[in-house]
């Protein structure tokens, strides 16, 4: 029988993993426009469930929202270098870069669901770091800049 892993050991490894692998995992980048993506409305209504496989992949099972069926996905999910890293081995990531299963990972850990692994700290966050920015959400949340810089005076009446 072979010897259990530790927690940090497995994490670790994990690590080692995707160091040696052949490119550098993707850095998780939203398409513009993505919350409006079937691929987001379909993670927010479709019946799923996810469960980790390791420290980095969880398996996400998704359907269709007018489905009973799911479908099973193994999706890397994890911090590494500073960075959200994410792929999914399905045709929508492949040839879009982006999918439901992406999207659902982001959905439920954006809303404290979802503990993700940060394999370069060996620590397990439950909603996004402080410290993370995912520039193309923060794109997509800023509708127009104001044409005058906005002035704050203290409050002072005049």
């Amino acid at each position: 029988m072979l010897a259990a892993m530790s927690a940090e050991t497995s994490v670790e490894e994990h690590r080692k993993q995707i160091a040696n692998r052949l490119g550098e995992p993707d850095r998780l980048q939203f398409p513009s426009g993505w919350t409006m993506s079937s691929s987001w409305q379909r993670a927010q209504a479709a019946p799923s469930a996810v469960g980790p496989v390791n420290p980095a992949e969880f398996d996400v099972l998704l359907s269709y929202v007018d489905e009973d069926s799911l479908s099973k996905h193994r999706v890397l999910f994890a911090l590494y270098e500073g960075e959200l890293v994410a792929e999914c081995e399905c045709d929508g990531y492949r040839f879009r870069g982006w999918c439901a299963h992406v999207a659902l990972l982001w959905w439920k850990w954006s809303r404290d669901n979802l503990a993700v692994t940060d394999l370069d700290a060996s620590r397990v966050h439950t909603s996004p770091p402080w410290w993370l920015s995912v520039d193309d959400v923060e794109r997509d949340r800023v509708d127009v800049e104001p044409d005058q810089p906005v002035a704050a005076d203290g409050g002072v009446e005049r």
